[in-house]
Order: structure tokens, then sequence, then C-alpha cells
């Protein structure tokens, strides 16, 4: 009896270590600093994408688990065209006590892409006789807990990146990018969400042929080509600590869209001096305007779609940007004539 006993008592202990969990403690390089390691996968509710004709009509939001198209798609259900708009979800983390968020990159497995209908080819835009390869654009938004078509031109943009190129670009594929102040801002603003959209500069040519990327977007854990951002947290001591909310620099406008004139509300960290620079859907430069801030904060300006010249514009979609040194944020605004 006490032999079988000790036997039981051996293959218990024996399965305890093999089924435990590893420690998520783990010492880097011998130091006294502990960090840890894991992966958040995006939210199945909250990823998807946003189908839309010229001039954002006949908007339609997809919810889905699978691949995600960004660019110019032909649908064979509505025979049109559209540009489609990839977003993406992910709940942050519950950061235990006495740690901080180290690094954080997100992950996107692209997988195929199409260029002027032609397989393989990276997406082409025909603008008459200029011929763009346009990059993939990350931009970190908020959509809140709702993902409907309104999201198709958010209230804001917190940042922008240049997510890949046709340089870089080189299908089946992982892309990743530093989300880090991404997290940390969302952590400042106690937000539970981080979150971001995906698309090709320009979103569409609207010719009659397909120009697009497609990526996975799954939200499995068991897929192991889901999106996911990969985050360290650390307990470990530095100069510069990113653990302290940064404020933000940020950009948005009220009413939007507009018909006669819009609020642009500006965020800045510090006071001094920065431009604000608003361009239409081609690029060109519309209208400009020097900002010298005495504080921080937030700073209120009128905009009545007018260029610098005084010249009342058409409708349409126009790109508001804040630049102050090595800060940069976009937002979008529609303007009703």
């Amino acid at each position: 009896m006490k032999t079988r006993l000790i036997c039981i008592m051996a293959l218990l202990i024996f399965a305890s270590l093999l089924f435990a969990r590893a420690d998520p403690f783990n010492a880097k390089n011998g130091s006294s600093k502990h960090e840890i390691v894991d992966s958040l996968l995006a939210v199945d509710r909250l990823t998807g994408s946003i189908y839309y004709q010229n001039n954002y009509i006949t908007v339609d939001a997809n919810w889905q688990e699978g691949l995600t198209y960004i660019g110019d798609v032909y649908s064979w259900g509505w025979m049109v065209y559209f540009a489609s708009i990839g977003y993406l979800s992910f709940e942050l983390p519950s950061i235990p006590e006495g740690y901080k968020i180290k690094s954080a990159n997100i992950m996107i497995y692209i997988g195929d892409m199409r260029g002027n209908s032609g397989s393989g080819i990276y997406p082409v835009f025909n603008y008459g006789d200029a011929v763009v390869n346009p990059a993939g654009i990350l931009e970190h938004i908020d959509y809140g807990s709702i993902f409907n078509s309104n999201d198709v031109i958010p209230d804001s943009v917190y940042a922008s990146y240049t997510f890949f190129t046709h340089e870089t670009l080189m299908p089946p594929t992982w892309v990743t990018y530093d989300v880090t102040e991404c997290l940390l801002m969302d952590y400042a603003a106690n937000r539970s969400l981080t979150q971001y959209r995906i698309y090709l500069d320009g979103f569409s040519d609207w010719d009659n042929r397909e120009d697009y990327v497609v990526y996975e977007s799954y939200s499995h854990p068991l897929l192991p080509q889901s999106p996911k951002i990969v985050y360290t947290l650390t307990d470990g001591e530095s100069n510069s600590d990113p653990s302290i909310p940064q404020a933000q620099f940020a950009i948005s406008s009220y009413p939007n869209p507009f018909s006669d004139k819009s609020t642009i509300t500006v965020k800045l960290p510090e006071s001094g001096q920065c431009k604000l620079t608003i361009y239409n859907i081609k690029g060109q430069r519309i209208r400009t305007h020097n900002i010298s801030a005495k504080t921080a904060g937030d700073h209120d300006f009128q905009w009545d779609a007018k260029d610098d010249k005084g010249n009342q514009l058409s409708g349409g979609i126009y790109f508001v940007v804040l630049e102050k040194g090595n800060y940069k944020a976009s937002s979008k605004i529609l303007y009703l004539r």
C-alpha cells in the first residue's frame, strides 16, 4: 500500500512538472530586470473591413473571420467595384503591479496582392497619365466598441505610419510595425482597446481593374497567421520611462461632414510653433496655417472650405495635417457643398 502511494505521488509530481506553465518572469542576460513577453489577438467582433463606392456612397461594414482585402475590390454580389479599408482591434493587456510596457509590435500576415487585375503584382493606381504604386498606411484610431459604416471617416487619427511600400512588400510575408507609443497613448486615455485601420494610400483610383493587398484577419489563437500585437513588459528602471503617459498630439474636426464651417481642434503636447495644412484628395496643398501656441492643450480653428486665395472649394474629402517637429497627426474631413 505504501509503495503504491509513493508511486501515485511520484506520478502526480511528474504530471505537474510536465503540464505546468513556464514561469513568465524570465531574467534576461543574468540582470536583475525581469520581462514578460506575450501577444494580443484581434477582437473578432471588431475586426473586418468597410467597402464603399466613390464619394463614400453605399457604405457596407463587414465583420469577418477570414481574409481582408484593402484597395480596389470587385464584388460579384454587388456587381460593382469598391474601395476597401481593413480594421483591427485588440484588447489592451492587464499590466502587473511594478511593470510597464517596454515594446509592442503589430504583426500582420499578407498573403497575396493584385495590380491592374494581375495576380502577384503590386497594386497600381492610375490617375490619368500618372501611375502610382500606393503605400500601405497604418493608422491608429479609436472606433469604439461598435463597428459600423460611420467608421469609414474617423473623427480623428492619432498617428499615421507607412506600413509597407512597393519596394518592401513581397508576399507571402509578415509585416510588422512598432506601436509602443500607440498602446501608451491608449492607456493614458483609459481605453480598453487599441485600434487601427489599414488601407492603400489614396484608397482607390476608381477604374475597372482590381488593385488590392489581402491579409489574414482571423482572431483564433490556434491559427498561426492571425494578426497580433507582440508586447514586452519590464520591471526594469530606465532614464526615459515609457510608462509615463505622454500628452496626445491629435487633430479632430466638428461637424464632420460639414456644409458651411467646421471647427478644427488640435491637441498639442507642448507650446511652440507648428503648421496646419489642408490637402485635397489628390495631395495638392489647399490651405496652410502657421500656429504659434503659447500653451499646450486644445486649440480651435475654423475652416470655411476656402483655399489660401479665398476661393470656394468644391465638395469632397480633404485631409488636415498637423506637424510640429517629429510629431505628426492627420484627419479627414468631408465637405458637402
